[in-house]
C-alpha cells in the first residue's frame, strides 16, 4: 500500500516537496487506488490497459501553486458538469507534455497537443480528453490568483497553444527550471516565485506582452474593474452606469473593455451565477429556497434564474442543491479545496524528470 506521513516527515529538509510516488513494484490494486485518489479526485478516468498501469508522480508546492511531474499510461479523462457541480473545485491546470500526445474528446472542436505544446484545463468547466502513454509537467493555479490577471478568464478551457510560439517556450522553460530548482529552495524562497509564475502564465494566455501601451493600460484597467465587480456583485444597485462612473470612464469605453467577455452585464451575471452556485452548496443556507437565492443574486423571476444557471453550469439550481444535500448527509467536506485534498495523498518511491 502507499504509505502516508505528515508533511514534515515527507519533506525532511525539502519543505517544498508535497509528495512523491512510484507505483512500479507495488501491487496493481494499490497503484490503481492511488490513481483514483489523485487523478480520480478531479476526473472520471478510463485506463486503456488497466493491467499494465503504472505511474511516477511527484508534486512540489510553492506559495499557492503546485507543480507536478507525472509519467503514466494511455487513458481518457472526463470531467462532467455533474462533477464540476459536485466538488466545486476551481483552479487552472497549465500542462506541458514532455512525451506523448493529448487530444480533445468533447466533439465540439479539434484540439491536439504534441510534446512542447501548452494545454489549459479549467476545472470550473467540463473537460473530455485522451492521452497516449505520457510524461507531463503540470502547474496548478487557484482561480483566485490567476483569473484577475486574465483578459478573458472563462475562455481558456482545453485551449492548446503551439510549442513554436516564443512566449509558450518561455513559460515551458520557466516551469522546467522551477522543477529543477524547487528541491533546493526553502519554503519562503519558493513562495516568492509564485506570483511571478502566475504573471508569466497570464501573459502567455493573454497572448504575450503587448507593444501597444494603450492596450496594456486597458488590460490593467479591465483587471481593476473586474475586481470591483467581483467585490460588489451582490449589490442590487450595481449596474454598468455605476461601474463606469466609479472608474470615471464612458459607457462606450466600458463596453469596449468587456467586449471579450460578452459585455459587462454578461460578466456581472456570470459572477452572480457563480456565487449562487456556492450559496446552493452552502449548508448554512439550506433553509433558503432556490427562488430566494436567485433573488439575492439578481434574478427577480425564478424561471429566469433556472434558465441562466443551467446555461452556465450545465445543471439546474435544484440539481446542484440535490448534489450538495447528498454530500452533507455523507459528511463530504465541500469547503475543502482540491489543494488541501492533494496534501493528504502522501506516497513513497522516487520521481525522475525525463525530457
Amino acid at each position: 500500500m502507499i504509505e502516508k506521513s505528515d508533511n514534515e516527515a515527507m519533506n525532511g529538509d525539502r519543505p517544498t516537496l508535497l509528495f512523491k510516488t512510484n507505483t512500479r513494484g507495488m501491487p496493481l490494486k494499490s497503484a490503481l487506488e492511488f490513481w483514483q485518489q489523485s487523478a480520480g479526485s478531479l476526473y472520471d478516468v478510463t485506463i486503456s490497459q488497466p493491467e499494465a498501469f503504472h505511474t511516477t508522480h511527484c508534486t512540489f508546492r510553492f506559495g499557492e501553486l503546485l507543480l507536478t511531474h507525472c509519467i503514466s499510461v494511455a487513458q481518457k479523462l472526463n470531467r462532467s458538469s455533474y462533477r464540476v457541480a459536485a466538488d466545486g473545485y476551481d483552479h487552472f491546470e497549465i500542462q506541458f507534455f514532455l512525451k506523448g500526445h493529448w487530444s480533445r474528446q468533447d466533439g465540439r472542436q479539434e484540439a491536439h497537443a504534441a510534446p512542447g505544446d501548452l494545454i489549459i484545463h479549467d476545472t470550473a468547466q467540463a473537460h473530455a480528453g485522451s492521452a497516449s502513454d505520457f510524461s507531463n509537467l503540470t502547474l496548478f493555479v487557484p482561480r483566485s490568483l490567476l483569473a484577475p490577471l486574465l483578459m478573458s478568464p472563462d475562455e481558456h478551457n482545453m485551449r492548446v497553444l503551439a510549442a513554436h510560439e516564443p512566449i509558450v517556450g518561455l513559460l515551458r522553460n520557466h516551469l522546467d527550471a522551477l522543477w529543477q530548482v524547487l528541491p533546493l529552495l526553502d519554503e519562503k524562497q519558493a513562495a516568492a516565485l509564485a506570483l511571478p509564475t502566475a504573471e508569466l502564465v497570464a501573459a502567455t494566455l493573454n497572448g504575450g506582452a503587448r507593444e501597444d501601451t494603450s492596450q496594456g493600460v486597458a488590460a490593467v484597467q479591465l483587471g481593476e474593474i473586474r475586481r470591483y465587480i467581483d467585490a460588489n456583485a451582490l449589490d442590487t444597485d450595481l449596474s454598468p452606469v455605476r461601474i463606469a462612473a466609479a472608474f470615471g470612464i464612458s459607457l462606450r469605453k466600458l463596453t469596449y473593455l468587456f467586449s471579450g467577455d460578452g459585455g459587462v452585464a454578461s460578466y456581472l451575471q456570470r459572477r452572480r451565477l457563480t456565487l449562487a452556485r456556492s450559496a446552493l452548496r452552502d449548508p448554512a443556507q439550506a433553509h433558503k429556497s432556490i427562488a430566494a437565492i436567485g433573488l439575492e443574486h439578481g434574478f427577480v423571476y425564478a424561471h429566469n434564474f433556472t434558465r441562466a444557471f443551467q446555461r452556465l453550469h450545465g445543471l439546474t439550481p435544484r440539481e446542484i442543491r440535490a448534489v450538495a444535500q447528498r454530500n452533507w448527509i455523507s459528511g463530504t467536506n465541500e469547503s475543502q479545496s482540491w489543494f488541501a485534498r492533494a496534501a493528504l495523498w502522501g506516497g513513497n518511491g522516487s520521481c525522475v524528470l525525463d525530457g
